[in-house]
């Protein structure tokens, strides 16, 4: 039976006229709502005639994690994720400046799942999420199926999250003593102690919390009992006799639910939600009870503290990372009378040592050692092994001139700076070479809030699990269990099919992809990952023939990598206008150093007319007598810097070798977010080339009128289809960029002379208003964002008569289920996007085995 096409952006005439001929096969038809959805006809797209396509939304789903993972809030309580489901409260995350800060959170998210994977680190953080859930690498992030043993992943390193709760000084100590070494699960307290400092203090504290209480010594030396004496202490059962009721004390143990035994005790939230100081002398008398301070090795010194309890020992890691003192948590077996009792041990390394005692310190006989330890790590270089940058980190970013690095880092002979490379640099290295380099992008790295924790487990687990998530705009990433946790693949599948269709009509198009993030370079291999989904859609994995174009700085990388590269990128100078330097440098028309970048790149056209490069700009800038010296400087250290970035030469890339007939081509942009004016620099490439093509096809069209009158043929570039990622940073709702006014012409009059543009964002509310008005086709996957929702909605035509909330919600939860909203036929379906035929990048290509542990 032959399933009838849907074809979407091709009005009435063309569907009369060429049926289904020049579409693409983007997904099948979704017929029902939720669980009982299923497939049914091919969805097809019109690719032959000019079209502004919006794709928008999270492809994937199912990025969940386990419903009992503990979240921290910004007043310092730690909650378990199901917990939020009704709490609309800030959480903590990493923010833009890798900086763990307060972060707005928006919807919530509840599913079963019948597998999880349990990630366990070197440093003893644990957690369990599904297996699409990224995970932040150095590269980036990283679905963790596709993450190794080995693989280091982000972790904060210090969590400045304190509460104002108040709560006096004597019941800070009493819970620290009575939780390190008081048994609260009787029907009276005891405490066990020999420290006569620390005794004089329990004594005293437990007078302060009540003046009735009184303390005895009981069964065994350095072991007291708190009891009560007064007259109205006694009462009377409902037979007159005399009874003894609970202390105040144990009343309050009680109340805040610690009468546990010890493998049950945990930290209350009266300390959690604490001040700073108040939880540094919470620790100080935790440790001082029940904690060590040795020399480990010879001037290696650790902190440690050992329970039965698992849920204390990783509140205790916990709140040493509110102080920024990074530890270990393991497990330990220990055995006494034939029996093996489990504990739990937060053990400080010699790193971190000094730290912990200037910002907790310790009570009683303890002082001394650590005074012990102090004068023997005061004037110690220490050398990280732990605390490092990953070594992946020399794949991103290589200075000019180790030389010049070396001899800034003071190496006796420079160049053997160069020998960094084999080794993870320690955070304090990797910013004095930032400093030297004057890269902002390096130094924001060594200087975050980011521990780059080490895997050491991966298990698969089966069962019934209930798995949670929250939507956090901008950042897209919250902290779980202490670990930091968080599309372009639907604009890939455009692209695949353009270049799967018939010679006679893929000739009068060409496929130019704008990548960011560095992952198209990967359709140039099969997805065979995925090859038994592609065989139940009746496909099978196949290699694209994209042409690869990197900028001329970095190709060198590249094939150090293995990726083959077909071709370098350039920009020609004289094609930059002075505006888009301005906005690239961050600077204004009407500032000092806007008009002097505006004289100089004058100058240099009505001297050299388009034949100039960086080097001619910087000349007739320290040429100009008008100028300021400290303006000069500025500005001349600008153009340096951009010369740097090695894209940028007299000539350029010709756009016919981008935009042959037939081709998809991918320009890689990706190293750009390397630099500190990333989005600025790709903002001008997509600038210059949205400019270019807009040119070209203007001629074109001209052209191809001429051959139609008199049959003669002439060179010029077929139409255009220009995908690009993260549109929203180069067409933004507020403020401009170098591509702005070029992709305003585009979106506006790019379909006359035969440009296509697919739009693709995760943020649609920030991008501009024109780019969602003039949008003939809008594919849509999930939006959690209200403020997304709210953009799709002005939008929506008046034929849609359902809201798009509603729309999207009753998408069934499958990877690539989304809404394309057709305004050429008046229709909206619901999609699946078909299952890539090329292999999509996105991390180490690491595929987890159904069974076990990843080894």
């Amino acid at each position: 039976m032959v399933v009838e096409k849907i074809v979407v952006g091709r009005d009435r005439e063309d569907l009369r006229k060429f049926g289904a001929r020049g579409t693409a096969f983007i997904g099948k038809h979704i017929v029902g709502s939720g669980e009982q959805a299923h497939l049914t006809n091919p969805i097809q797209i019109d690719v032959v005639r000019p079209h502004v396509i919006l794709i928008c939304g999270k492809r994937g789903t199912g990025k969940c994690v386990e419903e009992n993972t503990l979240l921290t809030l910004t007043d310092g309580r730690q909650v378990m994720i199901k917990d939020l489901e009704k709490k609309q409260t800030a959480i903590m995350g990493l923010d833009g400046r890798l900086k763990v800060s307060k972060l707005e959170r928006t919807e919530f998210y509840r599913r079963q799942v019948a597998k999880l994977l349990l990630i366990k680190t070197r440093s003893g953080r644990r957690i369990k999420m599904t297996h699409e859930h990224p995970l932040l690498t150095i590269r980036g992030w990283v679905p963790v199926r596709e993450l190794r043993i080995g693989s280091r992943i982000a972790c904060p390193r210090k969590i400045e999250a304190f509460g104002n709760l108040p709560i006096e000084p004597h019941k800070i100590k009493l819970l620290a003593y009575l939780i390190a070494e008081g048994h609260m699960s009787r029907s009276f307290v005891l405490f066990s102690n020999t420290d006569e400092k620390i005794l004089n203090e329990f004594f005293g504290s437990v007078g302060s919390f009540d003046g009735s209480l009184r303390i005895s010594p009981h069964s065994k030396p350095g072991c007291y009992r708190v009891t009560q004496y007064d007259k109205d202490y006694f009462e009377r059962d409902g037979k007159g006799r005399i009874s003894k009721p609970k202390t105040s004390i144990k009343r309050w143990i009680d109340e805040l639910g610690l009468n546990k035994l010890s493998g049950e005790k945990f930290v209350p939230e009266q300390i959690l939600c604490s001040s700073k100081e108040n939880i540094s002398l919470f620790l100080n008398r935790l440790f001082s009870c029940d904690g060590s301070i040795y020399e480990a090795h010879p001037a290696q010194w650790e902190v440690s503290y050992s329970s039965k309890s698992e849920v204390l020992a990783r509140q205790i890691a916990h709140l040493l990372l509110r102080f920024g003192i990074l530890s270990k948590l393991r497990q330990k077996n220990n055995k006494l009378g034939g029996k093996v009792f489990e504990s739990f041990e937060v053990v400080v390394g010699s790193d971190n040592v000094e730290r912990f005692v200037d910002e907790i310190g310790f009570f009683g006989r303890k002082e001394e050692v650590a005074k012990r330890c102090q004068a023997a790590t005061a004037a110690m270089k220490r050398n990280p092994n732990t605390d490092t940058i990953p070594k992946e980190i020399w794949d991103m970013y290589r200075p000019e001139s180790w030389a010049m690095i070396g001899r800034k880092l003071g190496y006796a002979v420079a160049k053997a700076a160069r020998s960094s490379v084999n080794y993870s640099p320690s955070r304090d290295k990797l910013l004095k070479m930032a400093m030297a380099d004057g890269n902002i992008w390096l130094k924001r790295l060594a200087e975050s809030d980011i521990f780059w924790d080490e895997i050491t487990m991966i298990e698969e687990l089966e069962g019934d699990f209930t798995v949670c998530d929250i939507s956090v705009p901008d950042a897209h990433n919250f902290l779980a269990n202490d670990i930091i946790v968080h599309n372009s693949y639907t604009g890939a599948v455009i692209a695949e099919e353009i270049a799967l269709l018939p010679k006679e009509v893929k000739q009068n198009l060409s496929v130019l992809m704008i990548d960011t993030m560095g992952i198209y370079w990967s359709m140039k291999n099969p997805n065979d990952r995925d090859a038994s989904l592609l065989k139940e859609w009746d496909m099978a994995p196949k290699a694209m023939a994209v042409k690869l174009f990197v900028p001329k700085g970095y190709i060198g990388e590249y094939k150090e990598a293995g990726v083959r590269v077909d071709a370098p990128f350039t920009l020609p100078c004289g094609e930059i206008t002075s505006m888009d330097w301005i906005l690239t440098f961050g600077f204004s028309l009407l500032d000092p150093h806007g008009i002097a970048i505006d004289r100089a790149v004058k100058t240099a056209r009505e001297r050299f007319d388009a034949a100039y490069a960086i080097d001619e700009i910087i000349a007739a800038v320290e040429a100009d007598p008008r100028t300021e010296k400290a303006v000069k400087d500025a500005v001349v250290n600008r153009f340096l810097t951009a010369k740097d970035w090695g894209i940028f030469e007299k000539q350029g890339t010709s756009i016919y070798a981008m935009l042959a007939p037939g081709a998809v081509s991918v320009i890689d942009v990706s190293h750009y977010m390397r630099v500190s004016a990333g989005w600025s620099v790709r903002s001008m490439v997509v600038g210059l080339l949205a400019r270019r093509i807009f040119q070209e096809r203007l001629m074109a069209r001209k052209t191809e009128e001429f051959e139609a009158m008199t049959g003669e043929k002439r060179k010029s570039i077929p139409m255009v289809w220009l995908i690009m990622d993260e549109a929203h940073q180069f067409l933004p709702s507020q403020g401009e960029t170098a591509a702005s006014e070029p992709l305003h012409t585009l979106i506006k009059e790019g379909r006359e002379p035969g440009i296509s543009l697919a739009l693709i964002t995760q943020r649609p509310n920030k991008l501009h208003e024109d780019a969602l008005a003039q949008s003939d086709l809008i594919i849509s996957h999930r939006l959690t964002s209200r403020s997304d929702i709210e953009a799709l909605r002005s939008i929506m035509q008046t034929y849609v008569l359902d809201d798009v909330q509603q729309l999207i919600n009753s998408l069934p939860r499958s990877k690539g289920a989304a809404i394309v909203l057709d305004d050429n036929s008046e229709r909206l379906y619901a999609i699946q996007v078909r299952p890539r035929l090329s292999w999509h990048a996105g991390g180490s290509p690491v595929a987890i085995k159904e069974t076990g542990i990843l080894g």
